[in-house]
């Protein structure tokens, strides 16, 4: 604090510096680490809190996903599927490990097939991507995700079941808990 106010505040290693953490989400963290650290009382932590929780979930259920970089995509990709060239026909080898992002990434891709979208852009290794949570389906999917830089998002996916209750959990409870619970 210089002058009587306080001063800039240089977080590391917190959730609100994480590239995994949505930038809304890193905002409203500096935003009850600089209340916090300025002396706001209990309840108006948890106030505002309460107040964020409303806004979260009057936000669309596909813009509360987490950011992630998705790598080795198509090695992943070829682990478990075959594609025939000359008909784009996938065969299934069976199902293989691999981190739940880039079976989110490959979820994407082959529900644009599914639904013969030539318009939305493919994921592709390297990308960004916005993971959700989804619902119970019938493909037995827990998550799909969408390239960071699509401008416009194709209807099956909007209409896809989102889990928001499983989002909120992991985007707001787990982050606040990382920042505050101590």
């Amino acid at each position: 604090d210089k002058d009587g106010k306080p001063g800039k505040i240089k977080a590391m290693g917190l959730d609100l510096k994480r590239s995994d953490t949505p930038a809304f989400m890193q905002d409203f963290l500096s935003e009850l680490l600089y209340s916090t650290l300025t002396g706001a009382t209990e309840d108006a932590i948890i106030e505002r809190i309460i107040s964020f929780r409303s806004e979260f979930r009057n936000m669309p259920a596909w813009s509360k996903g987490t950011p992630k970089r998705v790598n080795k995509l198509t090695h992943y990709y070829n682990s478990e599927f075959t594609m025939d060239k000359k008909t784009g026909d996938e065969t299934y080898k069976g199902k293989s490990n691999m981190p739940g992002h880039v079976r989110a990434a490959i979820n994407y891709n082959r529900m644009r097939r599914m639904n013969g979208d030539r318009y939305s852009m493919e994921i592709m290794d390297g990308m960004k991507t916005i993971v959700c949570k989804l619902k119970p389906n019938p493909l037995n999917w827990t998550s799909i995700g969408y390239p960071t830089d699509e401008q416009r998002l194709p209807t099956w996916f909007t209409e896809l079941p989102f889990d928001d209750d499983l989002m909120e959990a992991t985007v707001v409870d787990q982050k606040v808990d990382n920042l505050l619970v101590v």
